[in-house]
């Protein structure tokens, strides 16, 4: 592959990097003698993926781009297997930027239309992936957890480029997403901690780009904590470390950049997690507090508002009254209001001073407060009834209807049975049968 030529090219054409016309023939004869190295690739042959491999990765990226049998072979492939083998070699073969190499063998599995049942597959890895007894091995782990993300990812109905955006997005955020995979799996995975508080410690003090998307570890570390099976000493120092972590994460703007991402890799739970445990940060609440304030004026605005029309209600029935107007106007006045609001206007009207002194209004005054009364009391009645009748219609067991047998659409109500009489009225039918039977 050295030079930039395809193994077995200069045989062909006996001019090694002559350019070659790539007809099906030269594409078959491509795949053929590329499949025992696409096999090294895939399956994380050491021989073929070692350390520094970047200019293996460019290559193999050019050949599989001209060959249009690569997806349908990778289509047969067993992903999982690969991903173990991958995971097995980096355990033998330190090198820490290992795992984005793995993301470049999945990039090739998308821009060559694998096709592969991902459901079964990412539901066969979640069996996995859940069992921290199955592998104590953390590259394995991160490896399968990687494989994971990518068969949610192909399960969207999404374009093929904004599957490859998200699998790249993966890739960039992997050193932040392998320790929410961790908290989301219950064990650890990509790390040699084998303490949660170990990992929290090591998200608060990573780089800055964590912080961020520090509220979705967060959230998922609130929702399974209670699923770490951790002794009572290590639960106390664990809640100390989510304290800390909530006080950074109410001090930073949080960000939904991953918010899509998150979602489709676990979307039974990234939702529900984000609304019930998820902190507000002091700008939200700041936020949120200003937005009560200016609720909370705007009410008092309003009720100043309707107190002064309240006011010049009240001044224009007090004219009323001196002006020798018959009460009966005034009371046709009052009924146009509410309830709630003439009584406030009756009784703030016989407060006047001025009234206290006309007679006529003194006279009327006892039997319009009664009136007054008697409607206040009837529309708090009524609202009470309403509030219990609807109450009670829900507390209502639903009734269920049947069709009699033969019944139509057409036949309407009057062959509806309700559930609940539909025994006793096929026992009553029976009974009228073998009367009808003794009889002939």
């Amino acid at each position: 592959m050295d030079g930039g030529n395809v193994p077995g090219e200069a045989c062909m054409w006996g001019h090694p990097g002559c350019s070659v016309p790539k007809d099906s023939v030269y594409k078959s004869i491509l795949h053929t003698k590329m499949e025992p190295y696409y096999q090294m690739y895939l399956f994380g042959a050491p021989r073929l993926c070692k350390p520094n491999m970047e200019s293996i990765r460019f290559e193999m990226k050019r050949i599989i781009d001209d060959d249009d049998l690569f997806g349908r072979w990778a289509s047969e492939q067993d992903l999982i297997t690969s991903a173990e083998c991958w995971g097995d070699n980096m355990k033998r073969i330190d090198e820490a930027k290992r795992i984005y190499q793995y993301f470049y063998i999945l990039e090739a599995l998308l821009r060559a239309d694998c096709c592969q049942d991902w459901s079964k597959l990412s539901k066969e890895l979640k069996g996995m992936l859940f069992k921290s007894e199955v592998y104590s091995d953390y590259k394995t782990d991160e490896v399968l957890c990687v494989l994971h993300a990518f068969t949610m990812i192909m399960q969207q109905d999404w374009t093929k480029q904004k599957k490859a955006e998200n699998l790249e997005l993966l890739r960039r955020q992997w050193l932040f997403m392998k320790y929410y995979y961790s908290v989301m799996t219950r064990h650890i995975v990509g790390v040699k901690w084998t303490s949660f508080i170990d990992v929290s410690k090591t998200v608060m003090k990573s780089s800055q780009s964590f912080m961020p998307h520090m509220h979705i570890y967060f959230c998922g570390l609130m929702d399974y904590a209670d699923e770490l099976n951790l002794d009572r000493k290590h639960r106390r120092m664990l809640d100390k470390t989510i304290v800390e972590m909530q006080d950074i994460v109410n001090r930073t703007e949080p960000s939904d950049m991953l918010y899509e991402l998150c979602d489709t890799l676990f979307p039974e739970d990234f939702q529900r997690m984000l609304r019930e445990h998820r902190p507000k940060s002091y700008k939200e609440m700041e936020d949120e507090s200003r937005r009560k304030d200016e609720l909370i004026k705007l009410m008092d605005e309003q009720k100043n508002q309707l107190q002064n029309e309240l006011d010049k209600t009240r001044e224009v029935l007090q004219r009323m009254i001196v002006t020798a107007i018959p009460i009966e106007d005034v009371d046709a006045e009052l009924m146009k209001y509410p309830p709630s609001m003439a009584w406030e206007l009756l009784c703030k009207l016989n407060e006047s001073p001025i009234l206290n002194g006309i007679e006529v209004w003194h006279n009327a005054y006892p039997a319009l407060l009664n009136k007054y009364r008697d409607r206040l009391v009837d529309s708090m009645n009524q609202q009470k009834q309403m509030v219990e009748s609807v109450k009670t219609a829900i507390e209502r067991p639903t009734n269920y209807y049947n069709y009699e047998a033969g019944a139509t659409h057409d036949d309407k109500r009057h062959q509806l049975l309700l559930s609940e009489d539909r025994e006793k009225t096929l026992r009553q039918k029976q009974t009228g049968q073998i009367e009808y039977e003794r009889h002939l």
